[in-house]
Parts: structure tokens; sequence; C-alpha cells
């Protein structure tokens, strides 16, 4: 399964030194939209909603679900492509002080997943998914990854902030934030008033990434994976070409 979407870390706060005012104001903004993103586009979302991506994959949001192997009660996203596989998310609380105020941050964090293969459903944990990251050579995974807050924060790289409407098919304009690089001027679009909140990214050379936001709805969407898939599911034999986890074209502020 590949990122196709999620994920959206836009974490910032700020630092003392040059810049620091316009960093703070920054960091303010992408505050409020990370949580305005996790809050609306995943935690708030109706099942069935959905979104279609140039990649030929669909994500399809399912509602809140209690896990068959641990029990625990997790937001669930469900992708369809050449492979169909499902993560399963919680919604982490994170708070930073900085000059005597107090950010809340809403972060994901997904804890395990699955993977249909020949009408069966395989479960992957998420220690499963880190270790085969760690022995194939790839860097931590992205895909099982919390959102992080780094601390003290790094301001070196202030991204600049626009807004803008984007049309989609049947009628639909949305509202986006454009996060701009001033390193290279790659664009990163994105709104919470789309499933899952991410637009589409624009390099520094002005084409688009293989996963662009096509077209959405809040409704419709349908499970592959049926609840008794889900229970009668087996660990994952061995793991299959996960492939190269895509980054952003731009550096956003550091985490750690």
């Amino acid at each position: 399964m590949r990122k196709v979407a999620i994920f959206l870390s836009l974490i910032l706060t700020t630092t003392i030194g040059y810049g620091a005012n316009n960093c703070l104001e920054v960091a303010q903004s992408l505050w409020s939209l990370q949580n305005q993103i996790v809050e609306k586009s995943f935690e708030q979302l109706t099942p069935g909603a959905w979104a279609q991506y140039n990649n030929g994959f669909k994500a399809v949001y399912l509602g809140k679900r209690v896990s068959p192997n641990t029990g625990k009660e997790l937001y669930v996203i469900e992708y369809h492509g050449r492979q169909v596989g499902q993560i399963w998310y919680k919604i982490t609380p994170k708070d930073v002080t900085y000059q005597g105020k107090i950010y809340h941050f809403e972060t994901l964090e997904p804890m395990e997943a699955y993977a249909l293969m020949r009408g069966k459903a395989y479960y992957v944990s998420k220690e499963m998914i880190e270790t085969y990251m760690g022995m194939s050579g790839h860097r931590r995974s992205t895909i099982l990854e919390e959102g992080t807050i780094l601390s003290p924060p790094d301001c070196s790289h202030v991204p600049e902030l626009r807004e803008t409407f984007i049309n989609f098919p049947g009628g639909k304009k949305v509202k986006a934030t454009v996060i701009i690089s001033t390193e290279n001027e790659a664009k990163l679009y994105c709104s919470p008033d789309v499933p899952f909140g991410m637009i589409k990214v624009v390099s520094s050379s002005g084409n688009n990434s293989n996963s662009d936001l096509l077209d959405f709805g809040f409704g419709g969407g349908k499970a592959k994976i049926s609840n008794k898939m889900l229970k009668e599911s087996a660990s994952m034999p061995f793991f299959p070409q996960m492939g190269n986890v895509e980054k952003l074209p731009f550096k956003l502020p550091k985490m750690r």
C-alpha cells in the first residue's frame, strides 16, 4: 500500500531569532490548519466519504470501528487501486508550550493495516511494518508513523501561505491553502473541506505529483474488505513490494 494523500503534517512552531514574528504568524496559521484537517477531514467525516486521485487510487472513509485483532476503536480508511488495503488510525493529541501559551495539536497515528490478496485479508501490525522498513534499508515508514512536533522548533525554512479556490467536477468549489516553499517555490495545496485534506503538490519545475485529487464526495463509497474478511484475517506471511514512499518536493520545518 502506497502513501496516497493522508498523513498530512503541517506542524510549525517558532524560534527566537531572525524572522521570529513572521515565523510565529505562519506557525499559528499552520497550527490551525493542521487541527482543522485532522478534525474535519478525518475525525468528523461521514462513512462513505471518498477521494479519487490521478494515480488511480481511491480512498474511502469507513468510519470508526473496533479492530478484530487488537480490540481498539480506530478510524479506518480503505484504499482501492492495483492493491486494496486499509489503514486504521487513532487521533493523538499533543500539547506544546511556547511563550506561556499552550498549543494543542491533533495528530494522526496509524496503528495497523490490512491488505487484500487473492480474496483474503492479511493483518499487518505497526511493529511489522517498521521492522520491514528497517531490514530493507528504508527509513522509518511514514505510513505508520504518527505526527511529531519539533521542540525547540526550526524556522530556517518558513513557507509562504496563500489562499485560492479550486474547481472540481459537479460544480464543487473548494477554498484551499497553498503552502509555498521559499527555497524553490514548490507548492502544496490542501484544505479541510476535502476528505483527507490533500489536494495536490506542484514541484519547483511546475509539474504535478502522481497523487493529485481529481474528485471527491461525502457519501457512496463502499468497502471491498468485508468485516468477515477482517475477522478471519491472518498475519501477513511476507511483505509485498511497497515501492518508495513519496516525498514532498520541498522542505517543511523539521520534525523529530
